[in-house]
Formats: C-alpha cells, structure tokens, sequence
C-alpha cells in the first residue's frame, strides 16, 4: 500500500469516526472534509459513503457524482443506487434498506459458528474406548480403526 492509498485510508476512517461519534466528538462538518480528502484520492469506499451521506442530506447533485464516482472504480452498490436513480424519490427508503441489508448480513457473519478442527470431531480416549469396543462387538476386527492423534481432555 503506497503513501497516497495510506492517507486516503487514514482520511476515510477519521471521516467515519466524525459521522459516528464513538472516539471522538460527533461533527459532520469534518467528517464531510476528511471523507471529502479520501473521495478526492479515489478511494471507491470514500466516495460512496459521501454520495450516501449527500443523498441523505437531500443533496441530489453531490450524491449523484459521488456514486458515479466510485461505480467507475467497481463498486457494486454505488452502482446499484445508480440504476435505480429516478426510483428515488424518498431518499430514506433506499439508505433504510441498504443499511437493514448490511445490518443483517453482519448478523449473519457473527452468528455463523466457527470452523471446525482438522481433522474432524475431538473424542476424548475414554469415549473412543467405547466405540472401538461397540466395533468390534458389531464385527470389526480389533485392529479396524485408527488411532485418535489430536488433543484429549484427558491427561
């Protein structure tokens, strides 16, 4: 990541902790400037972030180059907001259901368990005694399995 790219980053992020308020003092002035700095350096996220914030200051012209702004760098949702630009009339309903949507989607990833160990379940020894007991009982022979590697609760 080059010295350019860096800043803009740097620039995005304090714009968003402007907007949000959480670190430090909520002012939309400086979020605009900071988030304005980035857009300008071509960062696609910047941009539509800024044509989001124009539109919902009712700001049609602004958010309308920002969002050509970053759909020309590939940004699937600026681009969506594009084609479906005559459709907005009350701006609030489009950001309302782009913002549940992403909302949404974050619950998803937070609540998706994580992934499994290699390998398969963990048995402790005792448990995988048993099995290997219930095998060969069913008509396995005593050397018909393999022997469990990883981690036992067991010391």
């Amino acid at each position: 990541m080059n010295t350019a790219s860096k800043s803009s980053y740097a620039a995005y992020r304090l714009g968003k902790e402007y907007l949000k308020g959480r670190i430090v003092e909520k002012n939309p002035v400086k979020a605009t400037a900071y988030l304005t700095q980035s857009a300008e350096a071509g960062n696609q996220y910047t941009q539509y972030t800024l044509a989001k914030l124009y539109l919902e200051e009712h700001n049609q012209e602004q958010a309308h180059y920002w969002f050509t702004q970053s759909a020309a760098r590939g940004n699937h949702y600026a681009q969506f907001f594009l084609n479906r630009w005559d459709d907005l009339k009350p701006p609030s309903v489009m950001l309302t259901a782009t913002r549940l949507l992403h909302h949404m989607s974050r619950v998803f990833q937070e609540q998706t368990p994580s992934p499994s160990v290699h390998g398969g379940i963990q048995v402790d020894r005792k448990l995988m005694a048993k099995i290997r007991e219930k095998k060969i009982a069913a008509g396995h022979k005593p050397d018909d399995h393999e022997d469990y590697r990883g981690p036992s609760l067991s010391m």
